[in-house]
């Protein structure tokens, strides 16, 4: 008997019996008692309480059951899962590239709970990391931070929740990591129905420029759109050029700011500083006289007036890294995404989801917002770098997932090769994949092909005169390897869900 026939036979005992339960529950008169006796009446009306109240328990039961029993009858058997191709060869020290390095900052905006900081790193090699902070953090925040680690694979880190940034504050809560080898670092801040993960970005791809994305609610006064960044050298002057709705205003300090005023002020090493407002900042630019990191995001946003609010965060891409062609794969299960779409320079946009198709003008860090279904990809081609973020909604028809965004990956930052760790605890995880379409039954996850049983989503889009395979397949938690047999490059978005929230990345958002 295999294992998906063993669990099938579990579950149909177990309904049986609960059924069995219902009908003897079902025959007696509940709450038709003598009043004879009055002790009597009591020890049975109490007696019948509780036996309603275990039906509706056991009701409450059966349908956890079939749900489970469905995703068992839809799940892979164990033989599918088994490799079938040879364990993929670590790359050679020269293809790093992306998002890949040996140093990074780790900025943690802020949320409306108390989370867990949890930063994971992944490498091909033995590596040893040294974690720093600021001299100038508390002492007793610091040696709860600072620390050496040699470790082979990957490594999974907390942080303390006291790093979390206030807004309008100058405060050394940033956290330098370096490495002896290159490695991937994805941080993740995880709370009580609410979370978000973000890929870093290594301290040599940092740069002067980002343009912001974001995500406000017009109707919530309560959520905030959130800016932050943190300087890797002393000395740096950044100049902040805020887009906002006209005639709202934001007040710094003692100053009023509107649409196109210009907030700057100066950060040393390991400083931060985080922006919050109720309007929408997509669009806002930050420049700066040396190299930082900056994130965007929302406290908490809500989507659709259904469902909770999640945590965003994304670290930003600099401009000069951006890409102008985009594929946009879905979110699941049914969760739409919205595409908003961020130009740096005034550009021509063309779009296309199924058979609708749409050109249109976009000015300087103005943004376009359009919508996918989960059975939905969209093409979009412009005629200068834009920045694209996909922001999965709440499911319309589970509590599975909440609002989660991601910088979305262009077609010239796809990689052969990718490493990440998929954390644990969420009831589905997925990744998509988008590749030539030729080329889509070279990948390999974790040295393994790609069963049908697994795919949750596949469809092919056009761009320009080459066709790409849009597919999206349920991975496992725990360490994952993604590559191609022949080294061709694809792209990769990480998605997760359990009841009421959802984390989402990419792999790579940088240019070669």
């Amino acid at each position: 008997m295999d294992v998906v026939t063993s669990y099938l036979v579990a579950f149909q005992v177990s309904l049986l019996m609960l059924q069995v339960t219902f009908d003897h529950i079902n025959g007696q008169p509940l709450y038709d008692t003598s009043r004879e006796d009055p002790f009597e009446a009591s020890e049975g009306i109490s007696y019948y309480r509780k036996a309603y109240e275990r039906e509706i328990i056991h009701k409450s039961m059966i349908k956890g059951l079939q749900k489970e029993l469905q995703i068992i009858k839809d799940s892979c058997t164990k033989q599918d899962n088994q490799s079938t191709s040879l364990p993929y060869q670590s790359p050679s020290q020269n293809l790093t590239r992306g998002s890949r390095g040996k140093g990074f900052i780790v900025v943690f905006m802020k949320n409306v709970v108390n989370t867990t900081k949890k930063i994971y790193v992944t490498s091909e090699r033995d590596v040893k990391i040294n974690i720093t902070t600021s001299s100038r953090l508390s002492p007793s925040l610091k040696i709860k931070i600072d620390r050496n680690i040699v470790f082979t694979s990957s490594q999974h880190i907390i942080l303390p929740t006291e790093l979390e940034l206030k807004s309008f504050q100058k405060e050394v809560k940033s956290v330098l990591i370096e490495t002896s080898e290159d490695v991937n670092v994805v941080s993740f801040d995880d709370g009580l129905w609410t979370v978000e993960g973000t890929i870093n970005l290594p301290l040599d791809k940092l740069s002067t420029k980002y343009v912001v994305t974001s995500v406000a609610q017009s109707t919530d006064t309560i959520s905030k759109s959130q800016i932050a960044v943190a300087a890797v050298e002393n000395n740096t002057t950044i100049s902040i050029t805020f887009k906002m709705e006209k005639n709202v205003s934001l007040k710094i300090e003692s100053s009023t700011f509107y649409n196109g005023s210009v907030f700057s002020f100066s950060l040393d090493r390991f400083e931060t500083y985080q922006i919050s407002h109720s309007t929408d900042l997509t669009g806002t630019v930050i420049e700066s006289s040396l190299p930082i990191a900056a994130f965007s995001g929302n406290d908490c946003i809500q989507l659709d007036n259904i469902g909770y609010c999640d945590h965003l965060i994304a670290q930003l891409p600099p401009t000069d890294f951006v890409d102008y062609v985009y594929i946009v794969p879905p979110n699941f299960v049914g969760r739409d995404t919205i595409i908003r779409i961020t130009a740096i320079e005034k550009s021509q946009i063309y779009y296309k989801i199924d058979s609708i198709n749409k050109t249109f003008s976009l000015d300087k860090s103005s943004f376009f917002d359009t919508r996918i279904s989960s059975n939905q990809a969209c093409v979009i081609e412009s005629t200068r770098p834009v920045l694209v973020a996909g922001i999965g909604s709440t499911s319309k028809i589970s509590n599975l997932g909440d609002p989660a965004m991601a910088i979305v990956q262009g077609i010239n930052q796809y990689l052969s090769y990718y490493k990440v760790v998929i954390p644990p605890g969420y009831v589905n995880n997925f990744v998509s994949l988008i590749i030539k379409d030729p080329y889509q039954d070279s990948i390999r996850i974790n040295s393994s092909v790609i069963t049908a049983c697994n795919i949750v989503f596949e469809k092919d889009v056009l761009v320009s005169n080459t066709v790409y395979n849009v597919r999206s397949i349920r991975v496992p938690e725990g360490e994952l390897t993604a590559f191609t047999l022949n080294e061709e490059v694809f792209g990769v978005v990480f998605t997760g869900l359990k009841k009421n929230e959802a984390y989402g990345f990419s792999g790579n958002i940088l240019l070669p």
